[in-house]
Order: structure tokens, then sequence, then C-alpha cells
């Protein structure tokens, strides 16, 4: 995966990275791999608010809805 751009926030310890739409689609798959689950099985988990794990519960914090996977 590439990144488009890196740069510094407002703030000295933040870091903000900015990716395309293909590198966020990938990231997304990559993650939902690791986790052995698909978006659709994600997707329901949320709508159920019963997550099988706390990853894949941030990982719905970061990805839901954001696209259509």
């Amino acid at each position: 995966m590439t990144i488009q751009e890196q740069r510094a926030a407002d703030h000295d310890e933040d870091i903000i990275t900015e990716l395309s739409e293909a590198e966020f689609r990938e990231a997304a798959y990559a993650a939902l791999d690791r986790l052995g689950i698909t978006y659709a099985q994600l997707h329901d988990m949320a709508s159920r608010r019963d997550f099988s794990s706390a990853q894949a519960h941030s990982l719905w914090v970061t990805i839901g809805g954001a696209l259509d996977l």
C-alpha cells in the first residue's frame, strides 16, 4: 500500500495519513481478512450491536458505512 500524503496535524503527536479510495478499500479488505469475517458479517454485527470482538467493533468504527464494500 502506498501513502499519498502524510503530514503533521496541529499537534506535534498527531499524524494524518491520506489514502486513495483504492488504498482505503484494500486496507479494509485486509483488515476483514485478518479478522476472518466479511463486510456483510461486520455490517450484521453492527446492526445487532453485537460484535464478535473489540477488533471487529473498532473496524466498524473505522470503515462502517464509509464504502459500500
